[in-house]
């Protein structure tokens, strides 16, 4: 990645994107991610269990953020989860974590993709101006989540690209709400 891009990402409020192999309970979190989590970023690309990631959630957020993840795995559904950050060496931060259980052939989740946005001092509850419109852009993270593995079975590794990259984008174009709707509130 470009120092640019990472200069734009920041920016936006792009934290980073994590994976998690629901088989063997490990989770690869990239970007400033794992900075924020206070995990090794070398350890972090390769895969950490999933109590090091639970590990840089903030005690009062922890057991809540622990169910929440369990409940996504175990249904095979979608995470969602604003909560705070340990206090490392970016200090306390609150973030809203969103992402999808991708399924197997057999209709069992296999592993679990997502991207986290800075929220700075505010919240989702913020958002009442845009909240139509950030549930419209999270319906459509939602769809592109779900094709994502379907892509495989096409052959094109262009699409696939195209379906991250639009991913990413719509990470932007979230954490710009957030600002705007903080800017309003403020």
């Amino acid at each position: 990645m470009t120092p640019s891009l990472k200069s734009a990402l920041a920016a936006s409020g792009y934290v980073g994107v994590w994976e998690t192999n629901l088989a063997t309970q490990t989770v690869a979190m990239t970007g400033a991610l794992p900075n924020l989590l206070g995990v090794d970023e070398q350890r972090a690309a390769a895969g950490v269990p999933v109590s090091a990631f639970l590990e840089g959630v903030h005690p009062d957020d922890r057991e809540r953020v622990a169910y929440l993840i369990q409940e996504a795995h175990r249904t095979a559904g979608r995470f969602e989860a604003d909560f705070q950050t340990n206090d490392g060496p970016g200090g306390v931060r609150r973030v809203a974590a969103r992402g999808r259980v991708e399924i197997d052939a057999d209709g069992r989740g296999h592993r679990c993709l997502g991207v986290v946005l800075d929220l700075g001092d505010g919240g989702l509850a913020d958002l009442t101006v845009s909240a139509q419109r950030f549930r419209a852009i999270d319906r459509v993270v939602d769809a592109l989540i779900a094709v994502r593995p379907l892509l495989a079975d096409a052959g094109s590794p262009i699409l696939r690209t195209l379906i991250d990259a639009t991913l990413l984008e719509f990470g932007r174009l979230l954490a710009s709400q957030m600002e705007q709707a903080d800017r309003q509130i403020n």
